[in-house]
């Protein structure tokens, strides 16, 4: 059975409604354990009630979605391959730089940690990094996966790629509804959208969402173990 496609404002009431979702959930359990939004990564409990348990609630409704629209093996399908050798180099430059500001942030906090460890200093960075899988999963799967392919039923790879990185910029905004300021709010729209053309280039050079996964949740942790 043919599959119709969605076209740009309904692939981003989808992505948008995904977002008000989460945000809202994790503005709502601030009633169990109350934190603001740039101190959701203080501990375990912030951690768990702020970024795991919405952002985990979100990927099952998203999944469930993609099951009754019969988008599951789309979101998860392989990638296309680069056939241009100079466009691989200069994403594997770009993604290898990447993973070693990674590394660089990781080794930085991750010595801060250990110089003043306490006795929720393991809990948290397990929920830390049990917590930027699920985001990594998530927005990998909404944006490189279901968007990215969606879009690529209608248009070619520079268009269905921008405006997947549009998408995933506006994702951010709702922060507002977590409780981010709204500059930063307003900031990270733009930011994001950087970071995701090398989360974009790390799932054509992998040709596997996956790639951008694994990539997209080890940026994440290195950045938010700091907090």
């Amino acid at each position: 059975m043919a599959i119709r496609s969605k076209g740009f404002w309904g692939v981003a009431l989808i992505t948008v409604s995904l977002s008000v979702l989460w945000t809202g959930l994790s503005r709502t359990f601030s009633v169990f354990v109350p934190a603001k939004y740039n101190t959701m990564f203080v501990d375990a409990n912030t951690i768990f009630w702020h970024v795991l348990a919405p952002v985990a609630l979100t990927y099952l409704v998203f999944f469930l979605l993609m099951r009754r629209m019969e988008r599951v093996g789309q979101v998860y399908q392989q990638q296309p391959l680069i056939v241009h050798r100079g466009v691989r180099i200069l994403f594997a430059i770009i993604v290898i730089a990447m993973i070693l500001f990674s590394l660089f942030n990781l080794y930085q906090h991750l010595h801060a940690i250990l110089n003043h460890w306490h006795h929720n200093s393991l809990a948290r960075l397990l929920f830390a990094f049990m917590s930027t899988f699920f985001v990594g999963l998530l927005e990998e799967s909404v944006f490189r996966g279901f968007a990215l392919t969606e879009f690529r039923r209608r248009f070619n790879e520079a268009i269905s790629c921008l405006l997947s990185l549009i998408l995933f910029g506006f994702w951010h905004l709702p922060n507002i509804i977590a409780g981010a300021p709204v500059i930063q709010a307003s900031l990270q729209v733009f930011s994001t959208m950087i970071i995701g053309f090398g989360l974009y280039m790390a799932i054509r050079l992998s040709r596997s969402i996956w790639g951008g996964v694994l990539m997209h949740w080890f940026w994440d942790f290195a950045l938010v173990i700091a907090h």
